[in-house]
């Protein structure tokens, strides 16, 4: 049995939180991060929290991180600003799309909208925004807004998720499965990367397939164990393997989840193991203060985050790293 409660039509959302000025600071950063992506001159750091919860916390950190951004010249910034989450059972948490601040509390229009005032305010301070393309009607939410999108490791391998991600014209990384594997992940790109036909919303939609599109190794879970995938030996593995299929061969490595064993100090030391392996970028789950699953100001609702000062001691060195790799 399925019980409605008609929410406004996306071009709505966008009419009462609309871009304005920014839409030419949105456009802006599309052709940066895609003319990146094919020359590669600067790393690519997505940055922010597991899943953006608070617009007051996400204020601060995102100024926090613009501050950073303008003393690392080899790094591109994007701000990870997560409006939706996926849990292995289902349960708990889903992010700001729809919750106001606690589990219980469930109001999609209201976080719709606020989810867009938190991406405005981020492109507002000047940074690129990122999201996840977990629900395609949320997609369409905020499509105007984010410059960056990723297909998470429990929809790499569905189609319609494939499907709406080969029709986009910016930058998209596309999980591993949670099983960790790389080749299925290589398959899920090439769906990506080509042309598609599919139906959707009562029409027959075709695409010319993704071309900034691009995999990120996020690691594995089986039997209770987690795997790390950003090895050396693992980016040499993937990178050949895009190649063999005729795909670019920009990897970005996802240095929390399972590359972690979920334990988010230990993505300091995954950033300089991946840098030595030779991704292109990374993603990096941090907030104001470390810590999961928590109410308190600042600290993620979710998944296990840094807090910022190592986030900020972590991209300085990043960025000198980079100066060591040309």
């Amino acid at each position: 049995m399925f019980e409605k409660n008609f929410l406004r039509s996306a071009s709505e959302y966008k009419a009462i939180a609309p871009m304005g000025d920014l839409q030419n600071v949105k456009r802006s950063f599309d052709r940066t991060l895609k003319d990146n992506f094919n020359t590669r001159q600067r790393f690519v750091v997505v940055c922010g929290p597991c899943s953006a919860d608070d617009p007051t916390a996400m204020e601060q950190y995102l100024r926090k991180l613009k501050r950073v951004s303008d003393k690392c010249d080899n790094l591109l910034l994007v701000a990870r600003i997560y409006t939706s989450k996926p849990h292995s059972n289902g349960v708990g948490y889903k992010g700001s799309a729809f919750h106001l601040h606690t589990v219980e509390n469930i109001n999609i229009d209201e976080g719709i909208l606020r989810c867009r005032k938190m991406m405005l305010k981020c492109l507002e301070i000047g940074l690129p925004v990122a999201d996840e393309l977990l629900y395609p009607y949320l997609y369409e939410c905020f499509d105007d807004l984010a410059s960056y999108w990723f297909v998470g490791a429990r929809s790499s391998e569905d189609s319609l998720h494939r499907d709406i991600a080969s029709g986009l014209d910016v930058c998209c990384g596309v999980k591993n499965a949670t099983d960790g594997n790389i080749d299925k992940v290589v398959d899920s790109l090439f769906a990506v990367s080509n042309p598609c036909v599919f139906p959707y919303n009562g029409a027959e939609v075709h695409t010319n397939g993704n071309k900034f599109a691009h995999i990120v190794l996020r690691g594995g879970q089986s039997n209770g164990f987690f795997t790390s995938n950003i090895t050396p030996f693992h980016i040499k593995k993937a990178k050949a393997s895009l190649r063999e299929k005729g795909l670019n061969d920009f990897v970005m490595a996802d240095l929390n989840h399972a590359n972690s064993g979920k334990i988010a100090t230990n993505q300091t030391q995954n950033a300089q193991i991946a840098m030595e392996a030779g991704v292109d970028g990374i993603m990096v789950e941090s907030y104001l203060y470390e810590g999961e699953r928590s109410d308190k100001f600042g600290v993620s609702q979710t998944d296990d985050c840094i807090g910022f000062d190592t986030t900020e001691k972590l991209l300085l060195q990043l960025n000198k790293d980079c100066d060591n790799r040309r």
